[in-house]
């Protein structure tokens, strides 16, 4: 197959962009725009089925302004939804994504990056459920009240608090995906622990390539994937190289690392775009066929492309949501 005719048999996936930040400042995504990386236009161009957007809070925000945030970037998400009918729609589940495919939309999920915002109450994590998060990122570049961050030198749990036990078990049975991007070594391999679903890294690269705090080690991607979890390579120049703008090449290579570490059955792609990421070669969602010409051109057959594309992804997904109990 040529990547055109693969983008319309997969389920092509993007696991995570920051297009709610673009939304909430203005742009109008519902046709092509000058700024940024991604709208609707761009997403059908580029064989996009479906992408996460995620909203992001910072760990700088006291609580309730996390919350406050958190709640205006995901009702300005489902607003800019029930703006566009014919071109998107909002999808809580694999089913509903992929009958949104066969009606020509592209399916729009929602993250919640940054669990700040659910405060210590269990119930505001619900709450965020029922308004249709399908993942929360635990944390982002701080510590909070869930567990601690990569970022700073100083950790204030030594992994996932008490709270974050409490978390990850009620995320387990709403069926909602825990995402380990951001978090420190230790809170990572506590989710595993604690975790009775898999976990996924929506938007992260591989430390043995680039020694960043915020890759995953090989370690950490074996343990993630044999406990059936995916890790999504994302397209952020500071997680591909450590020095210089990173090309499509340079994202091909922590790809790749990825499968060869992971196997082809744990591994996609989370872009990042309109947050950091974004790659020469592939610097908008109009040109996410590139990744798949290169796949191509590297040796990978049909299936394999439309395990990296989506299938992985939707699998895990699939696995949380059917482990749901409440």
């Amino acid at each position: 197959m040529t990547a055109a005719e693969l983008h319309k048999e997969a389920f092509v996936l993007d696991s995570h962009s920051d297009t709610p930040l673009a939304i909430i400042r203005g742009q109008d995504v519902s046709k092509r725009r000058k700024l940024g990386h991604i709208d609707f236009d761009r997403l059908k161009e580029g064989g996009v089925d479906g992408v996460f957007f995620a909203a992001y809070t910072s760990n700088s925000l006291s609580p309730d302004e996390a919350t406050r945030r958190a709640l205006q970037l995901i009702a300005l998400t489902h607003e800019v939804i029930d703006e566009n009918p014919k071109k998107v729609g909002l999808a809580t589940t694999v089913r509903e994504a992929r009958k949104l495919k066969a009606e020509g939309r592209t399916a729009i999920f929602i993250g919640l990056e940054n669990g700040s915002p659910i405060q210590k109450d269990l119930s505001l994590l619900k709450l965020f459920y029922k308004m249709g998060v399908r993942y929360m990122t635990l944390t982002h570049a701080g510590n909070n009240e869930i567990c601690d961050s990569c970022a700073p030198k100083e950790k204030r749990w030594g992994g996932v608090s008490p709270f974050g036990k409490e978390v990850i078990e009620v995320m387990n049975r709403l069926g909602m995906m825990i995402d380990v991007s951001h978090l420190s070594d230790e809170s990572f391999y506590d989710c595993l622990k604690y975790s009775k679903a898999p976990i996924v890294a929506t938007h992260s690269c591989c430390r043995a390539l680039c020694n960043h705090p915020r890759n995953l080690t090989d370690e950490q991607i074996k343990a993630l994937a044999s406990k059936g979890g995916v890790v999504q390579v994302t397209m952020y120049s500071g997680f591909l190289r450590e020095n210089g703008d990173a090309t499509l090449g340079d994202f091909m290579r922590h790809l790749e690392h990825a499968i060869s570490v992971a196997g082809i059955d744990h591994v996609g792609i989370g872009t990042d775009f309109d947050g950091d990421g974004s790659v020469v070669g592939c610097s908008s969602a109009s040109q996410l066929r590139n990744v798949t010409r290169e796949l191509l051109r590297r040796g990978y057959n049909d299936v394999d492309i439309e395990k990296i594309w989506g299938g992985n992804w939707l699998r895990v997904m699939q696995q949380v949501q059917g482990a749901t109990r409440i």
